[in-house]
C-alpha cells in the first residue's frame, strides 16, 4: 500500500478481551503476519475457507463512502464511492453518514493515522460485538481506569491505541453512527440483494480456490508463516485487498467479490498480492534510505512492491495467471492494457506503471524464492 495505504503497515493493536464474547489477540497488520495455529508441525491440514463477512463488508464500505481513493493501487474497486452513490439515489437514501461526509473525510485527511481504522473489524466476529466495545470505550472516554473490569479495560486499551487523543475519539462516534445508520437504511439491504445476486462467482472463487489454488499457495503460505486463515470475498474491494491477523492466530485476508462468473479469479490475484504483504514490506525496509523513508518514498515502494511481489509469485505458482494478473492491476491503477500482449510484454507494461529500484526487486525475489523453497 501507499503512503494512504498505511493503514495496512501501521503498528499492531494488540490486547486481550472476553468482552461481549470477544477474545482479542495478535492483531497484525499485513506488513507482519500471526505465528501458525498449533498443530501444523503434527501434519493436521491447512485451512483456508472461503467466508463472506457482512461485518466486514458494511464497515470497509462506510470508509469508501469517505475516503477520496486517489491512490497509485485503489483502496477500494475502482468506482466504488460513484457506484454506489448512483444505487443510493435510485434508492432515495441518505444517512449521517453522508451528512457528514464532508467533515469526515476532512479530519481522515488531517489525521491519516486514522485509516488504520479499517482494520479494527478484522478484531470482531460481529457487528454487535464491535458496536459494543465502541460504546464502552466512548463512555469511558478513552480511560482504562474507568472500566469496571480487567477485561474491559483491556478492550478500552485495545481501542485507545487506535484513538488516543479527544479529537480521534468525537471522530470514531460520529464516524461510527453515520456507519450504523448506513447499514440500517442501506447497506444490508444492498448486501443481501447483491449477494444472492452474486452466488454463482462466490461458488467460482470457492472451486477454483478449493481445488486449483489453495495447494499451489500452500508452501509460499507456510514458509511466510500464513499456514491457516480465512478468505474474505469483500463487495467494496478491489486491487487493494486488506490483510489482518485473527484472534485465534489466522491470517485474513479480503479479496474482491466481482460481479461475474467470468472474473472470479480476480479474487485469487489479488489473494496473491495480499500474500506477499510481509515480503514486500521487508524487501523495502531493506533497501531503502532514512531520507527516502522521510519524503514518503519507501510508503510508494511498498505499495508497487506488493504488485510486483504478487506477480513474481503467480509466475512461480500459476503461470495461467500471469496476465489476468496484469491486466487486472493495470485497469484498476488507471494504466492502459496492451491489446494482444505476450506474458512477457504484460510483465514489462506492469514494471512500467508500478517502478521499483532494481535493489529492492532483487530482494523481493530472493526472499520468494526462499519461501518457495528455491534456495
Amino acid at each position: 500500500m501507499t503512503s494512504q495505504r498505511r493503514f495496512s503497515r501501521a503498528a499492531a493493536f494488540c490486547a486481550a478481551s472476553t468482552l461481549l464474547l470477544v477474545t482479542f489477540a495478535a492483531c497484525v497488520p499485513s506488513s507482519s503476519t500471526p505465528e501458525p495455529l498449533p498443530g501444523g508441525a503434527d501434519g493436521t491440514a491447512a485451512r483456508w475457507p472461503v467466508k463472506t463477512q457482512p461485518h466486514v463488508d458494511a464497515w470497509l464500505h462506510a470508509f469508501a463512502m469517505i475516503t477520496n481513493d486517489t491512490t497509485p493501487v485503489p483502496l477500494f474497486r475502482r468506482g466504488y464511492r460513484d457506484s454506489m452513490v448512483v444505487i443510493k439515489n435510485r434508492a432515495n437514501a441518505y444517512t449521517t453518514l453522508d451528512a457528514n461526509r464532508a467533515e469526515l473525510s476532512a479530519q481522515l485527511s488531517r489525521s491519516p493515522a486514522l485509516v488504520n481504522a479499517q482494520f479494527l473489524v478484522f478484531s470482531f466476529a460481529s457487528w454487535d460485538q464491535m458496536a459494543g466495545a465502541i460504546d464502552v470505550f466512548l463512555k469511558a472516554e478513552g480511560n482504562p481506569q474507568r472500566a469496571s473490569d480487567q477485561q474491559t479495560a483491556a478492550v478500552i486499551q485495545f481501542l485507545g491505541a487506535q484513538f488516543p487523543t479527544p479529537a480521534d475519539r468525537t471522530w470514531l462516534r460520529r464516524f461510527f453512527d453515520g456507519a450504523a445508520d448506513e447499514r440500517n437504511a442501506f447497506y444490508m439491504g444492498h448486501w443481501t440483494n447483491t449477494q444472492r445476486d452474486r452466488v454463482a462467482v462466490l461458488t467460482a472463487i470457492t472451486n477454483i480456490w478449493e481445488q486449483q489454488y489453495q495447494s499451489r499457495f500452500q508452501r509460499f503460505l507456510n514458509n511466510t508463516r500464513q499456514r491457516n486463515g480465512e478468505m474474505i470475498p469483500s463487495l467494496p474491494l478491489g486491487p487493494e485487498g486488506r490483510a489482518a491477523g485473527g484472534a485465534q492466530g489466522q491470517t485474513l485476508i479480503a479479496v474482491p467479490l466481482p460481479a461475474r462468473v467470468e472474473d472470479a479469479r480476480e479474487a485469487i490475484s489479488v489473494f496473491a498480492h495480499e500474500m506477499v504483504g510481509a515480503t514486500a514490506g521487508t524487501a523495502v525496509a531493506d533497501n531503502t534510505t532514512p531520507a527516502e523513508n522521510r519524503s514518503g518514498a519507501s510508503s510508494r515502494y511498498v505499495a508497487f512492491a506488493q504488485v510486483r511481489g504478487g506477480l513474481m509469485v503467480l509466475q512461480e505458482l500459476a503461470p495461467e495467471l500471469v496476465s489476468p494478473y496484469v491486466r487486472y492491476y493495470l485497469a484498476q491503477g488507471g494504466h492502459r492494457v496492451p491489446a494482444g500482449a505476450t506474458d512477457a510484454q504484460f510483465v514489462a507494461a506492469l514494471a512500467t506503471a508500478y517502478p521499483l529500484p532494481t535493489a529492492i526487486v532483487n530482494g523481493m525475489k530472493r526472499q520468494i524464492d526462499i519461501a518457495l523453497g528455491g534456495i
